[in-house]
């Protein structure tokens, strides 16, 4: 179904926003969706999760309203276009085969009826003025006589015992029936929906062993360390592994787990936000060469930055020109000279003490400085 053909809303409204910062006032539809789809892809490029609540409106009139998460498989644009099949499928009247009256023809059955004219004639129409005809007379058939069948005669007081003792038994059977019946509800285990809105995961798990990726799936969208760790030592798997140290920014044992479960391009970009907090830009580039995720390139030159490694961050911001990278460029140049100058102060002889020890203070200010610059950056990534 093409959404320019049957769109029905001509302005979107974007509220109750988590996670993203858009425009909150009514907006042309195509601009909402755009600013919407826009958001979905930066959050997916950051692994990080958002909502909102979405209104459209057609001639001021609101079509339908709907919560969404963020970021979503496809297009937002798919999914709208989804949500109005939907209230059309809703809205429109069910077919029919039955064929439909004439309007001008009146209904017999709501019309009231006269009385006077049943009075009038009474007569059936075939019976008047019929013309006299000679019927002739058919043979009569021979009766044929069968044997007859005596039964035994049943009292009647036997009759009722026997109702009597067929309705118990039916009444019997029916609340044996009705007892099972609750019995197995009772006795039948909680369902997996159930166990999740609850919390009660570990026992998903266990009655529910082929959805335990999905129960990891649930935890690790939620970020819930604490319910993962415990998930993970019930039930031990690499990928809950790898999800869990990455929550946990144990970057190395998720640089070790890797090998060991499916990297989706979800689990690749943490992959190399590991290798660039281990310092292993080079590898962490070499993921983004098929990935070409420019969060991901603004992690890398910061990470070369914090490493001194001036001219390779510069070189990646030529592609990106990110004003952010380009200041920490700058800065960080200027601690690097910082650091050397004070490094010449704190080993020089012919300086005092004091001097000297002020001058390694400051050296290690500004190498602190240095190492966290742009930190917060990577660390969200």
């Amino acid at each position: 179904m093409g959404r320019k053909k049957d769109k029905e809303t001509d302005t979107i409204k974007i509220t109750k926003q988590e996670g993203i910062a858009l425009a909150t006032d009514p907006q042309p539809f195509d601009d909402g969706l755009a600013q919407l789809q826009a958001a979905s892809d930066h959050l997916f490029d950051l692994a990080q999760h958002g909502s909102c609540q979405i209104t459209a409106y057609h001639r001021d009139q609101v079509a339908f309203s709907v919560k969404i998460e963020l970021p979503i498989e496809g297009k937002i644009e798919d999914l709208i276009t989804d949500l109005i099949f939907q209230r059309q499928e809703v809205t429109s009247p069910p077919a029919t085969d039955v064929p439909v009256a004439n309007e001008n023809e009146s209904d017999p059955a709501s019309e009231p009826v006269s009385t006077d004219l049943v009075a009038a004639d009474t007569t059936p129409k075939r019976t008047r003025n019929r013309s006299r005809r000679t019927v002739a007379k058919k043979p009569k058939r021979t009766a044929i006589k069968l044997p007859s069948i005596s039964l035994p005669k049943v009292s009647r007081s036997f009759l009722k015992h026997l109702i009597a003792i067929a309705a118990l038994l039916i009444i019997t059977g029916g609340f044996l029936f009705g007892t099972k019946l609750v019995v197995d509800a009772y006795n039948a285990p909680p369902s997996y929906t159930s166990l999740i809105k609850k919390g009660d995961y570990l026992q998903a798990g266990k009655l529910y062993p082929n959805r335990r990726d999905d129960v990891r799936k649930v935890l690790t969208d939620q970020s819930n360390i604490k319910q993962l760790v415990k998930f993970q030592r019930s039930y031990p798997n690499a990928e809950t592994a790898f999800d869990l140290a990455y929550l946990q920014h144990n970057w190395p044992k998720v640089i070790k787990t890797s090998s060991q479960v499916t990297l989706s391009q979800k689990r690749q970009i943490e992959l190399a936000v590991a290798y660039v907090h281990t310092n292993q830009f080079d590898a962490a580039e070499l993921i983004n060469e098929q990935l070409k995720s420019k969060t991901l390139s603004e992690v890398i030159a910061l990470g070369y930055v914090r490493q001194k490694d001036f001219d390779k961050a510069q070189k990646i911001n030529d592609n990106l020109k990110d004003s952010t990278i380009k200041q920490a460029i700058e800065i960080g140049k200027k601690y690097a000279a910082g650091i050397d100058a004070f490094n010449k102060i704190a080993n020089d002889p012919q300086q005092s003490a004091e001097k000297r020890q002020q001058a390694r203070d400051t050296v290690r200010t500004f190498e602190h400085a240095l190492s966290t610059l742009g930190q917060s950056r990577s660390t969200n990534s």
